[in-house]
Parts: C-alpha cells; sequence; structure tokens
C-alpha cells in the first residue's frame, strides 16, 4: 500500500501534497469534492475522516491522520532534510512553529472565515470579523519576528516541512498585500516555499498557477 491523500482546493492539504512530493514516497490523491459535500457522507465518516472535514491522509498500514499539522510532521520524518535533528535546539523550535501554525493560525482562520458560526447575532458579524482579522495579524507578526532577513524560512539555506506549512497558511490571509507589506520576510519565505519543483506540482494539481 501507499500514502492516499484526501484533498480539496484551500482545504490544508497543499503543504502535505508538497510535502509527500517531496518526501518521493509512492502515493495516491483522492479529490474530494467538498461542493457537493462529498465530505459528509457516509462512506467518507466511516472510512476517511469521522467529523467530514478535508484534508485527511492514509497511511500505508490503513490507519489516516486527520489533522495537517500531524501530516506534516509524518511526512518530515520520512525525509530528513525537512526539518532539523532530532534532539536539536532547532528541532525543539521545528515542532513549535508547526504547532504554532495549527494551534495558533488556523483557528484565527476559523474565526476570520467562519464569524458565522461563533457569533450568533448577525448584526455583531462585521466588528467581529475585523477582530479576529487584527488578531490574525498578530499570530504572522510573531512568525515575521522569528524569521531572519535574506534567509529563505527558519532552518537552514532552503525551505523545509514548517516553511511549507506556514506559506500555505499565508496564502489564505484575506488581505494578501497587506500581509505582504506588513511582513515582507514572511513573503519571503513564501516566495522561496512556491518556487520548490514539489510545490509547483502541488500547485497545479489544485489548480493553482501561482499563489
Amino acid at each position: 500500500m501507499m500514502h492516499v491523500l484526501y484533498w480539496s482546493g484551500r482545504a490544508g492539504s497543499l503543504a502535505p501534497l508538497c510535502l509527500l512530493i517531496e518526501c518521493g514516497v509512492p502515493h495516491e490523491t483522492v479529490q474530494v469534492d467538498t461542493s457537493r459535500h462529498a465530505h459528509k457522507t457516509a462512506d467518507y465518516l466511516r472510512d476517511v475522516h469521522p467529523l467530514g472535514t478535508v484534508p485527511a491522509l492514509r497511511l500505508p498500514d490503513g490507519q489516516v491522520i486527520l489533522e495537517s499539522g500531524a501530516m506534516v510532521l509524518h511526512l518530515a520524518e520520512l525525509a530528513p532534510s525537512l526539518a532539523p535533528a532530532a534532539g536539536s535546539a532547532d528541532r525543539a523550535m521545528f515542532l513549535n512553529w508547526v504547532a504554532y501554525g495549527a494551534g495558533s493560525l488556523y483557528p484565527a482562520y476559523q474565526r476570520v472565515y467562519h464569524t458565522d458560526h461563533i457569533v450568533p447575532d448577525e448584526a455583531a458579524r462585521p466588528a467581529a470579523r475585523e477582530a479576529a482579522v487584527v488578531a490574525l495579524d498578530r499570530c504572522w507578526d510573531v512568525v515575521e519576528a522569528a524569521l531572519e532577513a535574506g534567509r529563505p524560512g527558519l532552518f537552514g539555506d532552503r525551505p523545509g516541512a514548517a516553511d511549507v506549512y506556514l506559506a500555505m497558511l499565508a496564502l489564505w490571509h484575506p488581505a494578501p498585500e497587506r500581509l505582504a507589506a506588513a511582513c515582507p520576510k514572511v513573503r519571503a519565505m513564501k516566495d522561496a516555499v512556491w518556487a520548490l519543483p514539489s510545490m509547483r506540482q502541488a500547485l497545479a494539481v489544485h489548480g493553482l498557477e501561482t499563489a
């Protein structure tokens, strides 16, 4: 068996697909048509993801990883060049930044794009969304402060797994021009990730010429 990635556009599957390609491991992709609620069918809920979300990554032994951040950590184990060595100080920070993407940035985007799920009062939603964008920008300021000018990512001279994950999350910002102006080092990291041949292939699969 091989890895199987269940994916849909802009659903957190871009980074795992890039890393699957970068690792060179045998894999298949299964597009999930969320516009037709394919992620909510009984088969998908039973066999793939019990919460009916995308992406999901089936391992060669049949087990399924349900969270994109966990997929990034798993795939980094398959290609040592994608992450700092285990036991090193940089390894600890690598784990930190993947967890930061999953635990701080991801929820911040949920509050921006799904304000209606959080704020029952329709009249209060515009102000709540504006506050959510401000909070999202503060999250990106933390990443900007951690990056070094002239360096393509958080670790080493080539973008690694954490950079790929954060670059995907940067793609979702509701005001990309403002993010680029406020966080030029984040933009430089994102550009370096986009230049990876593996990311170019992943973008093509997702129907994105550029990002």
